[in-house]
Formats: structure tokens, sequence, C-alpha cells
């Protein structure tokens, strides 16, 4: 049951937008189903899948707080479209909480062993090689102009891409695809920016992991120093889809995993890749003057971004509604109110704005102020108290279990992707989708099982 964890995860279209964006995918049916049969085939693990009593005080004071910050938002703004109402912003609320419930409990009763977890990092990545094989690469093909595979790549993604929802005229998809409208690599992901976080926050630290350890994940018939040079080249490949994919996110991620490889690693690995990155940056460097699309893409995604008036904006207004609303935030559904409402008016004079953003909602383009804004301070700080408190935990378990290759693994890892998720979470990162709240539940349920072992 394992197996099927990470992968299904890639295939992230939404079958309603009636619903929050976990619940409308075809994973939350599979899980569903993993659980039930998990729990069908091993009755007495019913126990273990009932949230404990600090969860539930947590949920109920997570609930009541919300509720609370939509009915007060909801006085202020009345019935707009640019807010969810109160009714359906529980609804996307409940899709949410039922995420994270199903993450957790998929993960509690599969992962329950250090063989689980290595069969779950080992399907998760024979998973990533053939999504960049079988739909990357397709269409960094049609990127070059190979018109025949152009229809493949557009059947993959009538099947399997998700899409936003088509509004005022304004479609990203409108030539059968993503990547044949915008001529932008995306995988199954509604834009190349959300590819970037999945490959960068979820797969990119397990393979940092695996390369810094020299953990023998693979057939253990091959050495470990076969197994290092392929993990490097799986890694360097996921670095390559980065850059290529023409998003910032991407390209500024792929440096930021870099020299945290760079960190983690030691001696000759080390001298390695600070003579990959030393050649690397020449080579950009040279190419970046001498070959136009470079040239291009730099400028355009990186040193001369356009078109950042609506990210501004909006990410002031963030800064501001978060001032305005510091303790219970403006509630789930009606952030897109205030944003409107304090967006800096300097910032409107785009066709994005003018005919999209100020008609049917101005979508959050900066999560961590998003999250302050939406729920404030009481639940934004003690959800961090969490996470730091895991994090102190791994670096314990660490120094415990420091001779065990698989434990520093998982450590790098782990680390890796909080800060790479910290990271992007100055721009876009939905932390409520499957792959995340997986990957979260993951690294936690392993750093129970290594606290129990201690005990023991």
């Amino acid at each position: 049951m394992v197996n099927f964890l990470l992968p299904i995860t890639f295939f992230s279209k939404t079958y309603t937008y009636s619903l929050a964006e976990p619940t409308a995918m075809i994973s939350v049916v599979v899980f569903t189903l993993i659980i039930v049969i998990q729990l069908f085939r091993y009755p007495n693990r019913v126990v273990e899948v009932i949230p404990s009593q600090k969860a539930f005080l947590l949920g109920g004071l997570f609930w009541v707080c919300q509720l609370v910050s939509m009915f007060l938002s909801y006085c202020v703004s009345g019935e707009s479209k640019l807010t969810s109402g109160i009714i359906h912003s529980s609804i996307i609320l409940l899709g949410w909480t039922l995420a994270v419930y199903l993450s957790w409990a998929v993960i509690q009763l599969t992962v329950r062993s250090t063989d689980d977890e290595k069969k779950f990092v080992k399907a998760g990545l024979v998973g990533l090689a053939f999504y960049l094989l079988f739909v990357i690469v397709p269409q960094f093909l049609v990127l070059f102009h190979f018109e025949k595979i152009t229809s493949y790549v557009n059947f993959l993604a009538s099947l399997f891409e998700q899409r936003w929802r088509t509004m005022g005229g304004y479609d990203i998809y409108a030539h059968g695809s993503y990547v044949t409208t915008q001529h932008r690599i995306n995988g199954f992901e509604p834009e190349a920016s959300y590819l970037a976080n999945l490959l960068g926050v979820v797969y990119l630290p397990l393979l940092i992991g695996l390369t810094v350890s020299r953990h023998s994940l693979w057939k253990t018939t091959i050495s470990k120093n076969k197994q290092l040079i392929g993990n490097t080249i799986f890694t360097f490949s996921v670095l390559l889809t980065l850059v290529l994919a023409k998003t910032t996110t991407g390209i500024l991620t792929a440096g930021i995993a870099f020299i945290l490889w760079m960190i983690w690693s030691k001696n000759g690995f080390r001298a390695f890749l600070f003579s990959t990155l030393i050649l690397s940056g020449f080579l950009l460097f040279v190419a970046y003057f001498k070959v136009s699309i470079v040239h291009t893409t730099f400028n355009q995604f990186l040193f001369a971004k356009g078109g950042t008036d609506n990210r501004l904006g909006g990410t002031i207004a963030l800064a501001i509604t978060f001032l305005q609303h510091p303790l219970w935030g403006v509630g789930s559904g009606f952030t897109s109110f205030f944003i409107v409402q304090n967006v800096p008016e300097v910032t409107t004079h785009n066709f994005e704005y003018q005919h999209l953003y100020s008609q049917y909602g101005f979508p959050i383009l900066s999560d961590f102020l998003g999250w302050l804004a939406t729920f404030g301070i009481i639940i934004v700080i003690p959800a961090l108290w969490l996470l730091i408190r895991l994090i102190l935990k791994s670096y314990k378990m660490q120094l415990v279990y420091k001779n065990s290759s698989w434990e520093k693994a998982i450590h790098i890892s782990f680390i890796t992707m909080i800060v790479l998720a910290a990271f992007s979470s100055i721009f876009i990162l939905k932390i409520y989708l499957w792959p995340y709240l997986l990957m979260f539940f993951f690294y936690r349920q392993h750093l129970i099982r290594l606290g129990k072992e201690q005990k023991q």
C-alpha cells in the first residue's frame, strides 16, 4: 500500500471547483480506500487513527477562530463575488481539514517501520523518474518545436492536468495545454511555479539526503559508488528541470537547493559540487551574453522580470490586511476581498487586475503573509511552535542515531524541505496539497518511531 502514496499525487487534476482542491483530486479516493483496506486487514489499528485529545483541542480552536473571523469579515464584506461566503468557505475549510486527517491517517497505517519508510521514498523517486521521462521530457520537446509530440502532450494534459477556472475569457490552456499555450513546463500542475514547488520542496530534499548520507536505497547488488553516481545524476536532472521550467521560483529554488547540497556535503563530494558550481556559473555567465534564449530567460524571470505589479500590490495588501486583523485574521474565503480593499492603486493599472482580480477575486501571491492575514497569529504562532519542536527533535535524534546513514538521510531531507518550503512560502506554496501533507507526516512519523525505539 505504501508504494502508491506519493506516485498517485502526481495526478493533480481537480474534478470540481466546488470543493477544496485536495478533496477534488483522485488521491482522496485512493487514500480513503487504502485506509479502509488497512483497517479491514488490521482492525485493531482503528484506535491509531483516532486523533488525540490534544489534536481535537487544537482542531477545535482552529475551527472556532476561523468561524469567528469569517463571521466578522462577512459583516464587513456582505455578499460579494470577491468572497466565498460563510457556507462555501466552511465547506472548503472542511475539505482542507479532511485532507490533513487523511494524510496523517494513511501515513499512520502504512509507514510503520524502516522498511516501510524506504519503500515510501523509493516508490516516490521511481514515480518521479517516470514523471520526468514521460511527462516533463515531452513537454521540453514541445518547447523546441517537436510538433509531432504536441498531440501526445495535449492528450495527457486533457486527462491529468490541473487547470484554473477560465475567467473573463482569459484561458492559459487555450491551445490544448499549459505548455503549448504558455510555452513553459508545468507537468500536470496548473502553472510552472507549482511544478517548481513540487520538485523543489518534495523530491529534491530526498535526493540531497540520499547523496549526502550515501545510503544504499536501491538494490544491494549495486555498489555504493554507483548508487551515489545515479542519485547525483538524478538530482542534477531535477535541478536542470527547475531552471528550464522558466519560472522565478524554479530558478531561485534550484540555486538555494544547490547551496544547501554543498553545505550538507563533506570532503571530496563538496569539492566536486563547488567545482560544478564555478563551472556552471562561468558557462551561464558566457551564455547570458552569447545565447539569446538564455539571456531572454534570465531577464524575463530573474534580472529584469516584468509584470510584477499584481505580486507587489498583493503582497503589500496582505501585509496591510494582517496589520489590520493581526489576532484572528480575516478568515478563510475572505482574504481576497481585503486584498482588493488594500491593494495600492498604483499597482492596479494592468489587464490582469482590472479584468480578473478586481472582478472575480485576488489570489494570495505570498503564502506566508496569506497565512497571517487569513488565520492570524492565534493560529500561525502555535503552528510554527509545533514545527520548531519537530525540527529540534530531528536534531536530537540525529545525535542519537549519528552512525545510521538512513536516519542521516531523513534528517537532511527534512531540514532541507523546511528551508525550501520557507523560501517558497514567500511566493506561492499550497501546503494543504497532498504531496506536502504526506511528506510532513512522513517525517513526523519517522521521528515518532525513533523516539519510541530510543525509550525501549
